[in-house]
């Protein structure tokens, strides 16, 4: 990876790699990359590190070692290019890492160099001891990880306005009538396909957060479109003449659904997008560039706005789910979610602890059909594996658990997969993981499970601003905070201990159920 490394990310490698060494290591870890990095004092990755709460003393500190590293070794080109192959293979989690950070180095250019703020953001983003002791500390690495790479994508990569961009002569020799086309009939059907994306998940399913990254990523369309020669595409214009114009497919058949409407445009602009890119690698690479990245971005919003489709289709009616677990006996269990879906609870997520696995899929399998029986939904907490044995619906996982995409690999493409989130910062990294539905919370004190920080109403507001995916308020919440809760936004809730421990269960979940479905 170093020849697409900048000078100060190939130090920060090459110094990893002494580190590893000297410390007896058989490979290059996470830990000591991003020791290395702190390093060298006046990086961009050493004064990201202190801008976000974390000097490199204390750094340093935490991976338990004494200071910066020093072997007065003489790090020129010549000398990091022959002592490279001596250094020690890298770990399967620093591959990852770099995977990551040369992917956000790219994210707008993809000829630009990885430099170490990008390595920063890649450390960040793995799943290792050293970023978990960092979150032990209170350094929270999933909101550093969220900041910096903006900061990185902001400072490090801008996108150039179409008034900064010199227009693309199509009228050039070698290039002409015919290129100006295709670049006008591209531009067109991946804007067109763009816009019917936009107004589906503005209207259908009335998302503020995925509306806003698809008007995002059209205004960038736009800006590197603009970059063409506006006047030769709209001169080399023949609609009548277009011999395609008229040639009709199955492809182009009524649509059924809407679904069928977003699923036909999302591959149209991408296959615009393709075109665009191919065609203008003729002309510049940059602009070429630009259309790869946009198409990346389009499958990527593609993944998400799936996920909310079918999340809704899952979840969408969906408004009183009930935490379940910890009861005595299997019997105690089967009557509490019993009178629970009598009363009106339309999700059950079992969360037990310190059960043996054979009891707890026992467990597991009789609440499977009892929800099964009520036309109701179950969730099973944290174990991806028993909610696939037991034919659950879905799986709930913390922040600590299997990541979305893991947990899919278990669950299969159809499981809801649902998300604890605690800040604004996990919300959005949740949506883009591909959750299905989100926990947001702890909002009031809970009886049931201890929270060293309450997230409290402020979340409730910023999740009903973020998203319309399927969400459901969690933590401490009782018929006497109800009204509090449903005037900060929140029309779905989970609720444990004010029906689980209730005298009667059915009448607490009923009491829920019609304050709830008394608001619009």
């Amino acid at each position: 990876m170093m020849g697409s490394t900048t000078p100060g990310a190939t130090r920060a490698l090459a110094r990893a790699g002494r580190r590893a060494r000297a410390r007896g290591g058989s490979v290059i870890e996470v830990f000591d990359l991003l020791a290395a990095l702190a390093d060298e004092s006046e990086s961009r990755a050493a004064e990201m590190l202190i801008e976000l709460g974390l000097a490199p003393a204390r750094l340093w500190s935490l991976l338990g070692t004494s200071g910066p590293f020093e072997d007065n070794l003489d790090e020129g080109p010549g000398q990091l290019a022959s002592g490279a192959a001596s250094l020690p293979p890298m770990s399967e989690e620093l591959r990852v890492a770099l995977g990551f950070a040369a992917h956000t180095a790219r994210v707008v250019d993809r000829n630009r160099l990885v430099g170490t703020e990008h390595l920063l953001a890649g450390l960040l983003n793995t799943s290792t001891p050293v970023v978990e002791r960092l979150a032990a500390e209170g350094f929270a690495p999933d909101r550093l990880t969220i900041e910096l790479e903006e900061k990185v994508r902001v400072e490090t990569a801008p996108i150039p306005l179409a008034s900064e961009i010199e227009p693309l002569r199509l009228t050039e020799p070698g290039l002409g009538d015919d290129l100006a086309r295709v670049f006008d009939a591209s531009s067109n059907r991946a804007s067109e396909g763009l816009r019917v994306v936009e107004d589906y998940v503005r209207f259908a399913l009335n998302d503020p957060g995925l509306t806003r990254r698809v008007k995002e990523t059209r205004r960038r369309l736009g800006e590197t479109i603009r970059a063409l020669d506006v006047d030769a595409r709209l001169a080399s214009r023949d609609t009548p003449g277009d011999v395609g114009a008229h040639v009709m497919t199955s492809s182009e058949s009524p649509r059924e659904s809407l679904r069928d409407v977003l699923i036909a445009n999302f591959r149209r602009c991408g296959e615009a997008l393709r075109s665009l890119e191919e065609y203008a690698k003729l002309i510049d690479v940059w602009i070429a560039g630009r259309f790869e990245v946009l198409r990346y971005d389009v499958y990527t919003i593609e993944k998400m706005v799936m996920v909310a489709v079918n999340a809704r289709h899952a979840l969408g009616d969906a408004r009183l789910q009930v935490l379940v677990g910890g009861l005595r006996t299997l019997g105690d269990l089967t009557w509490v979610v019993g009178e629970a879906l009598a009363g009106g609870a339309d999700v059950i997520q079992l969360r037990e602890k310190n059960l043996p696995e054979r009891e707890w899929l026992t467990r597991a399998r009789e609440v499977r059909i009892l929800t099964a029986q009520a036309k109701a939904r179950f969730l099973v907490n944290d174990r991806a594996d028993l909610a696939r044995l037991a034919g659950a619906d879905g799986v709930h996982l913390g922040q600590d658990d299997l990541r979305v995409r893991d947990a899919r690999r278990i669950v299969g493409p159809r499981a809801v997969i649902g998300v604890s989130t605690h800040d604004r910062a996990q919300i959005e990294q949740a949506v883009v993981d591909g959750a299905g539905c989100l926990g947001v919370g702890p909002v009031f004190a809970s009886g049931t499970k201890s929270f060293d920080e309450l997230a409290g109403l402020a979340l409730v507001r910023e999740a009903a601003e973020t998203t319309n995916l399927p969400w459901f308020a969690i933590g401490g919440i009782s018929l006497e905070n109800l009204d509090d809760l449903l005037e900060a936004g929140a029309r779905r809730i989970a609720v444990s201990a004010a029906i689980v421990h209730a005298e009667k269960p059915r009448a607490a979940a009923r009491a829920f159920r019609d304050r709830l479905d008394a608001v619009d």
